[in-house]
C-alpha cells in the first residue's frame, strides 16, 4: 500500500491550490464586472461570436433562440465584442441582455 504524503507536502499542496484559485478568481470577476446587475448574477453573461448574431433591419437577431432586439435597445459593449446574458447562462435560455460592438455605420 502507498504511503500518505507528509504534513509538509499536504500544506504545500494546499497552498498551491489556494494560490491557483486566487490567480484565476480575479480574471473571472473582471470578466463580469461591467455587466449591469439586472442582467447578470455573476454567471449569466458570456461573450458570443459575430457568427451567433445577425444584423437584421434595425436590430440584432440571435440565431440560437430566434430573438430579435432593436438596435436602440442594445447597449454597446466596452470591449467591442458581442455579449449575451441569458437565463441561468444557458445558450438556449431566454436572453436577458445583449451587448454589441459599436456599429460601423
Amino acid at each position: 500500500m502507498g504511503r500518505l504524503p507528509g504534513r509538509a507536502t499536504r500544506r504545500a499542496l494546499g497552498l498551491a491550490l489556494c494560490l491557483s484559485a486566487a490567480a484565476v478568481s480575479p480574471r473571472l470577476a473582471r470578466s463580469h464586472e461591467w455587466y449591469p446587475a439586472y442582467c447578470c448574477s455573476g454567471q449569466d453573461c458570456y461573450e458570443i461570436g459575430p457568427e451567433d448574431v445577425e444584423f437584421a433591419g434595425q436590430g440584432y437577431f440571435i440565431k440560437a433562440t430566434g430573438e430579435y432586439f432593436p438596435r436602440h435597445a442594445v447597449p454597446e459593449s466596452p470591449d467591442g465584442k458581442f455579449h449575451r446574458c441569458s437565463v441561468q447562462g444557458k445558450r438556449e435560455g431566454r436572453t436577458l441582455c445583449l451587448f454589441a460592438p459599436t456599429p460601423a455605420f
